[in-house]
């Protein structure tokens, strides 16, 4: 019997596992410490293996069971509990024992009843997203578990009138077979094994461990959050048309910065010549100037403060007023980091033309547009201050 029903406990997980066509593989990110937590109750029935329970039948033997629980999963496969189990544990003795249903029969066998409370701390491996893959919705998972704690037998409707109470070390294995009902519920049927020091029914004989084997049916309620979040891999940026752009842009600023120096000579050699009636007026134009940023960051590199100590000069030369236009790209961060962030890149820009440079701060208007303005088509070529007039 016990072989037929471990064949189809096998079967059913091999169907069950098989079957998952879009299960998902770690890494996970971790959640939080109060994230996946779990309470569980159950009811069934409870069977003891003591030194001669064997000379009753099968449903004599038979005792009410009760679970408790109260766990978290830690990653989809990996989880902890911690678990009273117990109520009560009927069998056989010969003769007079601490927990027999009658008087003093000395040489006559007797039935037994008394109180079982195991609270133990169990791991539990969750067998199915451990092979099949993660999946919140999968309506079968078969979770083994093992685990230790305090055992403690009681009187009983016992003839003895004396308390009697024995404390014991126990052992916990078992298989917990959660099916799905909600995203909220699982109705658990589990299978457990308890074993004790002999002496736990009151009496000592025959093999060093006694036993008891629990068959409960019950529910458990997953407290939110109650799902895990596969770990993907941001792929670093391709920096080289961002490079490129750059490169481009100083190049512009040097021309413009060369034409402005043969201007101003041009000045001079026509104030050295001898005075007539003319009117000049020189113009100073200034192209809008993009300064790039990083990912998430508002930190100038070294070219991009050269590159606006050229605009700083040619900004205080015009005496025009200028925008500094913060911006972020839509495709990274929530609407307000992306506020944030464009707020922040704007003012090391006006910082930096302002405190460095010298340039007049009433002619500079800070904006910051957050992901509302992407000026340019690729998202790292949006992590940008463009200054115009």
């Amino acid at each position: 019997m016990k072989r037929k029903l471990l064949t189809l406990v096998l079967l059913m997980f091999a169907v069950s596992a098989f079957a998952q066509q879009e299960s998902k593989r770690g890494p996970y990110l971790t959640n939080g410490f109060w994230d996946n937590w779990f309470v569980s109750v159950g009811g069934g029935a409870n069977l003891y293996y003591g030194e001669w329970d064997n000379k009753i039948t099968f449903g004599d033997r038979i005792a009410p069971a009760l679970d408790l629980s109260i766990g978290k999963w830690v990653t989809p496969s990996v989880g902890f509990r911690l678990q009273y189990a117990g109520l009560s544990a009927k069998g056989q003795v010969y003769g007079n024992a601490p927990f027999s249903e009658t008087g003093d029969h000395t040489n006559t066998w007797n039935g037994e009843k008394f109180n079982v409370m195991n609270l133990h701390l169990d791991g539990m491996w969750n067998l199915s997203n451990a092979i099949g893959g993660y999946r919140a919705d999968r309506t079968w998972d078969l979770v083994p578990f093992t685990g230790f704690g305090w055992a403690r037998s009681s009187n009983k409707d016992s003839w003895n009138t004396t308390a009697v109470a024995n404390n014991e070390f126990a052992v916990n294995i078992g298989l917990l077979n959660k099916f799905r009902i909600t995203d909220a519920v699982d109705i658990n049927l589990e299978y457990r094994h308890m074993f004790v020091n002999q002496v736990f029914d009151g009496v000592a004989l025959g093999s060093r461990w006694e036993s008891m084997a629990s068959l409960t049916v019950g529910f458990s309620y997953k407290f939110n959050k109650r799902d895990f979040e596969r770990f993907v891999k941001v792929e670093p940026a391709d920096y080289t048309p961002y490079n490129n752009r750059i490169a481009d842009l100083e190049k512009q600023i040097a021309t413009k910065d060369a034409n402005a120096r043969s201007l101003s000579d041009q000045l001079a050699a026509e104030k050295s010549k001898k005075p007539t009636v003319v009117e000049s007026r020189t113009e100073y134009v200034v192209s809008p100037l993009a300064v790039f940023f990083q990912i998430g960051k508002a930190d100038l590199t070294d070219k991009e403060i050269i590159n606006l100590g050229y605009a700083a000069e040619v900004i205080k030369k015009s005496g025009k007023s200028f925008k500094i236009l913060g911006s972020a790209d839509k495709q990274t961060g929530s609407k307000k980091f992306n506020q944030a962030i464009s707020q922040k890149r704007a003012q090391k820009v006006y910082d930096v033309l302002v405190n460095k440079f010298g340039v007049d701060p009433s002619k500079l208007e800070v904006v910051a547009k957050g992901d509302e303005n992407e000026p340019f088509d690729k998202a790292v070529l949006n992590r940008v201050v463009v200054v115009e007039n």
